[in-house]
């Protein structure tokens, strides 16, 4: 090979697509090895963090659960006192009646 042939080989088309493979393949290292595992952590924590409310939520609904069944119970000796009161009331009345 001539000079003219080498100097068309360097700076032609053959050279403008070894440079660009060159570059692909650059960016395709910085972008599996830099950004994948930038946003694989990220995602993660998301998850982690959703995990975490969905946690809480879980706890509140069990205390929310547990205080509604405190209030079933107290308003049913309540009522249970008030309809003896009553049942009283009734009784006493009768014999002052009578």
């Amino acid at each position: 090979m001539d000079e003219n042939t080498l100097l068309t080989l360097a700076t032609g088309p053959t050279s403008s697509l070894i440079l660009l493979l060159g570059m692909g393949l650059g960016a395709w290292r910085f972008f599996s090895n830099t950004i994948v595992p930038s946003t694989t952590r990220w995602v993660d924590s998301h998850l982690a963090q959703v995990d975490r409310l969905i946690d809480e939520h879980a706890a509140d609904r069990n205390a929310w659960l547990a205080e509604m069944q405190e209030c079933r119970e107290t308003s049913a000796r309540i009522e249970r006192k008030i309809g003896g009161l009553y049942g009283r009331i009734e009784t006493l009345s009768s014999e002052k009646t009578s």
